[in-house]
């Protein structure tokens, strides 16, 4: 046991190299440094003093420019070159040399298909109705590098200007004019393809109007649809039925006016027969009455008491079998009934009866009930011939 000097503390035993108290090779971490030697000896010539240094950093460079110095532009691509942020080129389709990123920084634009611009915007018609208007925007980039820097953003500018543009063509014309499935009246009705045509023209002159080349074409322009808000499109929906029940009741109404005058025409020449029917008719009896005067006359003036009489008694039995019951005043109160009644036989049939019936119900005296008394005195006998 070694000795030791006060105050010291006493020297513990050395492991022997490789071995620790874990085992072998478990008492230290890695070696970096041998490790570093190690790298350094592998790189030769390279990896000794400030030659090696430099050498390493032109290796890196060069390695740089091997992986980065090269970029490939698309068939319907171009590529616009920033140094340092600053505008350089423009490259063509292909495969180009360039410098590393961060020094150059290349944008790739798409300028051989082309590019939409849609949008579905509520619009004010000139009635003040609200349109829905689905339209798209086709344009191509024709100049890549005024396509970035001409404007902050190209594609805003034209979708301001077809925003702008189908504002002026919807807010010109009516909703009427501007959908003709709603069934409204219109004068000059605007199919999408007018529509399309205007707002091309429109959206052209606005973008010559800010006096800056974005480096754009526009090559179509196409309405997708002309709508009304779900909110009222119900209502609208409705308005094709109502002008088709207004059109079947006007059809209606017309086939009333055939029907009816045609009834009216049957109904006035049934009107004009019966007329010349009854003229024929009045005619007819007229004649016939002239001849039996002409026949009266001739029996009058052979025998003018008799035929007098004659007359009275006709004319009589006219008047009175049109009654049931003749007070005669002249001489006291005598009910005499015209004509007689006879009591009915009784196999009489049941029609005979009641045809009998009203003549039956009309209370008579005893004397007028048994016997049918005659007529002996009263204003009309008077003057009359035996």
């Amino acid at each position: 046991m070694p000795w030791k000097e006060p105050g010291e503390k006493p020297r513990e035993p050395r492991e022997p190299r490789g071995r620790g108290p874990w085992g072998p090779g478990r008492g230290r971490g890695p070696d970096l440094d041998a490790w570093l030697r190690k790298a350094r000896r592998s790189l030769g010539p390279f990896g000794r003093g400030p030659m090696g240094v430099a050498a390493v950093v032109a290796l890196v460079i060069v390695l740089w420019f091997l992986i980065g110095g090269w970029v490939s532009i698309g068939p319907q691509q171009a590529g616009v070159v920033l140094r340092f942020g600053r505008f350089e080129r423009v490259l063509s389709p292909g495969v180009h040399l360039r410098l590393p990123s961060p020094i150059d920084q290349i944008t790739k634009v798409e300028v051989g298909q082309p590019r939409n611009v849609g949008d579905e915007a509520r619009l004010l018609t000139q009635d003040g109705q609200i349109a829905l208007v689905d339209y798209n925007i086709q344009y191509k980039v024709v100049d890549a590098e005024k396509f970035l820097f001409a404007a902050r953003s190209a594609e805003d500018a034209v979708r301001d200007a077809a925003a702008a543009a189908a504002r002026v063509e919807v807010g010109t014309r009516p909703l009427a004019c501007l959908n003709g499935s709603l069934g409204l009246p219109c004068a000059t009705p605007a199919d999408k393809a007018r529509l399309a045509a205007g707002m091309r023209s429109h959206i052209q002159d606005a973008l010559a109007a800010i006096h800056v080349d974005l480096g754009i074409t526009v090559t179509a322009v196409s309405i997708q649809s002309v709508d009304v808000p779900a909110e009222v499109k119900q209502a609208f929906d409705a308005i094709p039925k109502a002008h088709d029940d207004a059109r079947t009741a006007r059809a209606t109404a017309a086939a009333d006016v055939v029907r009816g005058r045609a009834a009216a025409v049957n109904q006035a020449a049934a009107i004009k027969t019966a007329a010349a029917a009854y003229q024929r008719k009045a005619v007819a009896d007229a004649n016939a009455a002239v001849a039996r005067f002409g026949q009266l006359v001739a029996q009058y003036q052979a025998a003018p008491g008799v035929t007098r009489r004659q007359l009275w008694l006709d004319a009589m039995r006219d008047v009175l079998t049109k009654n049931h019951v003749v007070v005669n005043t002249g001489s006291g109160n005598v009910v005499v009934q015209f004509p007689a009644r006879h009591p009915a036989p009784a196999a009489a049939p049941a029609s005979a009866a009641s045809s009998s019936a009203p003549t039956s119900a009309i209370p008579l005296p005893a004397s007028a009930s048994s016997a049918v008394e005659a007529v002996t005195s009263g204003p009309a006998l008077q003057g009359i011939p035996e």
